[in-house]
């Protein structure tokens, strides 16, 4: 989960109506832009023919090969009964239109409500769902998919940490740098661990699961939206992110990171039931749950750690907090992969 990027608007409500016309939408009879969506120009359109979503992409995400590999994707999941938006097509039977001003895409408008936090039964049907995504595409094959790399591993960490001694200039200040000598020591266990594992399951996943992109109508989950960072990883990966995003605290109390807190237990165990019924996980995955949810959090709050910047004042809080993350997640690995294997052993 990444936070919002400034928006960018460069399309009119003329562009719009002619965009339409485009699709064949009929008459355009209103046009105006969602609360959501924080990087695409995105809008909502009131057409004769009903009422449609239309994704104008930011540059940043356009590159019209991995958009197909996208819709290629959503195709794939309507086709088998996942709530993903249905595409629609032009004339010449294309999703993707390409021009002057940019990509643009037109979805069918799913209607639905926003994800509640402190209501179990939105919990456990978001677990079902990322299980039941995880289940539909075991057969969607990675040729017709991009792939970039790995986006979690203990590299990416020592690379942040190199970068944190360059920023702070933390030779200078012995208290943060015996905290970043501690982090150093866990990263090291970490690759260690990273380095035993055997190979896991992998597919391609949503890649964005949170409960921005989820739509409820009251507790079921009517539209799972938003496939711009999909890629071919291992799936334990996005369960991992999905547990953190859903399982921790709100509010949180932590300060100076973009994740809230350690993980809540009965929230933790009620997702991983849910998610291991559609989906059990492997052993092999179960014993690698704690060293993701590691891994996402010490790459992603250094990350932000770096791009914030910082004065020397607040970096041995900062750091404070992601060692308490990472020590949380260390120390508890078995007990995370018993409830993991549990899960799965009763579901399968």
């Amino acid at each position: 989960m990444t936070g919002p990027a400034p928006a960018f608007h460069t399309i009119t409500e003329n562009n719009v109506a002619d965009i339409a016309g485009r699709y064949a939408l009929g008459e355009l009879r209103a046009a105006w832009r969602p609360v959501q969506g924080f990087v695409n120009d995105n809008w909502v359109l009131e057409t004769e023919r009903g009422r449609f979503f239309l994704k104008h992409r930011h540059p940043s995400v356009s590159r019209p090969d991995r958009i197909r590999c996208e819709h290629a994707l959503m195709d794939w999941l309507v086709q088998h009964d996942f709530p993903a938006p249905a595409l629609v097509r032009t004339p010449a039977d294309e999703t993707l239109l390409v021009m002057d001003n940019g990509c643009f895409e037109v979805q069918r408008y799913i209607e639905g409500r926003s994800f509640q936090h402190d209501r179990t039964e939105h919990l456990l049907a978001a677990a079902r769902t990322l299980g039941l995504y995880h289940a539909r595409v075991e057969d969607f094959g990675p040729d017709a998919f991009c792939r970039i790399g790995a986006l979690y591993h203990p590299d990416h960490i020592q690379r942040k940490l190199d970068g944190l001694h360059e920023a702070w200039q933390l030779e200078h200040v012995g208290e943060q740098t015996a905290a970043i000598t501690e982090l150093e020591t866990l990263t090291d266990v970490l690759a260690t661990r990273f380095a035993k594992h055997t190979a896991l399951p992998s597919l391609v996943i949503h890649g964005d699961y949170y409960a921005g992109n989820l739509l409820f109508d009251g507790d079921l989950v009517v539209g799972v939206v938003d496939y711009d960072k999909a890629s071919w990883q291992p799936r334990i990966a996005e369960v991992a992110e999905a547990l953190i995003y859903f399982s921790s605290p709100r509010p949180g109390h932590l300060k100076h990171l973009v994740y809230p807190g350690i993980l809540q237990w009965p929230r933790l165990t009620r997702f991983l039931e849910a998610y291991c019924g559609p989906a059990p996980l492997w052993a092999a995955e179960a014993d690698t749950l704690a060293d993701y949810v590691e891994c996402i959090w010490l790459q992603v709050s250094l990350d932000r750690l770096l791009e914030r910047g910082g004065v020397a004042a607040e970096a041995c809080e900062a750091i404070g907090e992601v060692l308490t993350l990472a020590e949380w997640a260390c120390d508890r690995a078995a007990r995370i992969s018993k409830v993991a294997q549990q899960a799965s052993k009763e579901r399968s």
